[in-house]
């Protein structure tokens, strides 16, 4: 009788992939979820270092290309619904909010020197879509909110007399 049991395999396979197929699930979202994060920061860094070029050519960092920085971050990011924008400092923000972009850098109101670098940044919260690769991250990583950080620092082309 226990013989007959021990060569019958036929609920092998089934238990197998018991283990299996969640693996291989997580592996799945795992790689979908690096995939958004990755084109988030592709975006933000193209958009932060135009910008930085276009406030060079222009010799200032304005509240224009500010704005149109912080449109370009929510139409083009992938969780930016829902998301307000800190347009306005100079400096990184000391406790950043959960659900706001902080776009920040050389004062708004002064004109560069040709020479002198026009410095672009933008804070960006992010939250991966599934929660169990949300909590893994934040266990994994230690911090309580993720952000992504983007930097630009160009030099001015105008001659400011």
């Amino acid at each position: 009788m226990l013989l007959t049991l021990h060569k019958n395999r036929r609920g092998q396979a089934f238990v197998e992939s018991l283990f299996v197929i969640p693996l291989l699930f997580m592996l799945f979202i795992f790689i979908v979820e690096m995939s958004f994060l990755m084109y988030n920061w592709a975006a933000l860094n193209f958009y932060t270092c135009n910008t930085a070029v276009v406030a060079a050519t222009r010799g200032q960092f304005t509240d224009e290309l500010r704005f149109r920085l912080a449109q370009n971050i929510s139409d083009w990011t992938v969780n930016s619904r829902g998301y307000s924008y800190n347009v306005f400092g100079t400096d990184p923000p000391g406790a950043p909010a959960d659900n706001t972009v902080y776009i920040y850098g050389t004062d708004r109101n002064t004109p560069v020197q040709r020479g002198s670098y026009i410095h672009v940044n933008v804070n960006y919260p992010w939250r991966f879509k599934f929660f169990l690769i949300d909590s893994l991250s934040r266990f994994v990583v230690g911090e309580e909110k993720l952000r992504i950080k983007v930097n630009a620092s160009v030099p001015s082309e105008v001659f400011i007399e």
